[in-house]
Order: C-alpha cells, then sequence, then structure tokens
C-alpha cells in the first residue's frame, strides 16, 4: 500500500508523462517537397521560395529557404500580386502539436535593417477543428516579435540574455491547453505567454522568408525541426492530497522516532 501511494506521489509530482515526438528533422538531406497539401511534405504557403533544400553551412547540413527578387510583386503571376505573396514558404502538417521548434540562424545583416525577415508560423485548430490561432515568432527591427492574432498587430519581444547576430538560436511556440496560453521562447528563454482562444493543437507549421513588393533576394537558413506533443496530465485520486499530508506526517515522526 505506501509502495503504491508512493507511485501516486511521484504522478503527482511529475505530472504528465514524456512527450510524443511528431517529426524531428535535421535536413542533413533535402526535404520532401509537394505544391499542395501532401502528408509528410512540405508544402507551397501562399507562394513558393525560389528554393527550400538542404544546404551546407557553417559546417552542417541546413535548411536554406531561399526568396528572389525574381519574385517580387510585379515579377510574380497576377493572381499572385498582392504583398500578401509576399510571404513565401512552406508548409509541414501536424495534426495537433502541443510543441514545435526550429533552430534560425540571425545573419550579422540583419542589424539595423528595415523590413520583416522571416520565422516560425503554426495553425491552430479548436476543439472542433476550426482554425482558432496563427502563432507566429519572427525576427525583424533587431527584436524578435510575436504576431497578435486576437487583434492583428505585432508584439515586440525584446532580445534574450547572452544574444547575438550570427549565430543559431532555437525559436519555440508551446501550447498550455490548460491554462489556454501559448508561450513563445527564444533559446529557452520565454519572451511572452499570451491568450492560445481555445486551441488544442497545431496542425501544422510554416517557415517563412518575407519577400518585399520591390523584390530581395535572401536565404534564411533553419535546422533541427521538432514538433511534439504533450499528453493530458495523469488523472489522480480526488483524496490523494489528503493521503499525501498524511504520509508527510507519518514520514516526519518516523525521523522524530529516530
Amino acid at each position: 500500500m505506501l509502495k503504491t501511494l508512493l507511485t501516486l506521489a511521484c504522478l503527482a509530482h511529475a505530472g504528465i508523462a514524456g512527450a510524443t515526438v511528431i517529426t524531428s528533422q535535421d535536413f542533413s538531406t533535402d526535404p520532401v517537397l509537394a505544391e499542395s497539401q501532401t502528408a509528410g511534405a512540405w508544402y507551397t504557403d501562399r507562394y513558393a521560395p525560389a528554393a527550400f533544400e538542404s544546404q551546407e553551412f557553417i559546417g552542417d547540413g541546413r535548411l536554406a529557404v531561399t526568396i528572389s527578387a525574381d519574385d517580387s510583386a510585379a515579377g510574380r503571376p497576377a493572381y499572385a500580386a498582392g504583398a500578401f505573396y509576399n510571404t513565401q514558404g512552406r508548409k509541414f502538417d501536424l495534426g495537433a502539436a502541443t510543441t514545435v521548434s526550429i533552430d534560425f540562424y540571425i545573419d550579422p545583416s540583419f542589424e539595423n535593417a528595415a523590413g520583416r525577415f522571416g520565422g516560425i508560423w503554426g495553425t491552430g485548430i479548436d476543439a472542433g477543428g476550426a482554425v482558432s490561432a496563427y502563432p507566429i515568432l519572427e525576427f525583424f527591427d533587431n527584436q524578435f516579435m510575436a504576431f497578435d492574432f486576437l487583434n492583428g498587430g505585432w508584439i515586440g519581444l525584446g532580445l534574450p540574455t547572452g544574444f547575438a547576430y550570427g549565430e543559431f538560436v532555437t525559436l519555440s511556440i508551446s501550447l498550455n491547453t490548460h491554462t489556454d496560453q501559448f508561450t513563445y521562447s527564444v533559446s529557452d528563454e520565454a519572451l511572452l505567454t499570451g491568450a492560445a482562444n481555445g486551441t488544442v493543437g497545431l496542425a501544422d507549421v510554416i517557415l517563412q522568408n518575407v519577400n518585399t513588393d520591390a523584390g530581395v533576394d535572401r536565404t534564411l537558413y533553419f535546422d533541427n525541426f521538432v514538433a511534439t506533443l504533450e499528453p493530458a496530465p495523469v488523472p489522480l485520486p480526488a483524496g490523494l492530497p489528503l493521503v499525501l499530508t498524511g504520509l508527510g506526517a507519518l514520514g516526519l515522526a518516523a525521523r522524530r522516532r529516530r
């Protein structure tokens, strides 16, 4: 009996079991691509970037997401001439992830440069499968930015401790379904926690490089993409807190007798 109660106490402390890895990609080889929605492939979101491929960069195979000045607003087909299609990337279906993370190289050329560069997006869905949120974490204006999907604006997050240009950082968006909140983190430092609008999971992830009306040639480098699903907390008996309190008292009494 005591062993069982101690096991329950450990579960109460742990809260949940380990997360399930939905996908883990190191981009040492070219990712699988598709033009339309395809399971297990990176498919076009809005407008396809000029390249989405593995490249050797700083001693390892990385994902290179390249945009071209040829794909400016003036250079695109008529249906994609609007600024909406300046956001050029690819999407990967996840089902219902609760955390997505990826390494992102912050190029020294980003410092004091105008305009958005790119980053990681998610599509949140509610319990009915409808779109509930678009959590976005990007870098521009010399800081990391999160998109306020409820009010339609950007929130400046500043820079994490020890930040330096010319290095990879880890971008992470985590969903807590119990508090209904997203946490936006850079290199394991939480920079913002905000409302998730009833989101139960991230149906997909999008990697974007943002072009301009005039057009720009630029490559963003990503690496080590991971999406995970956190299981629900282990349900515990309603009376367990009282039992644990009693166990604590018994343990204290035993120590006093010794």
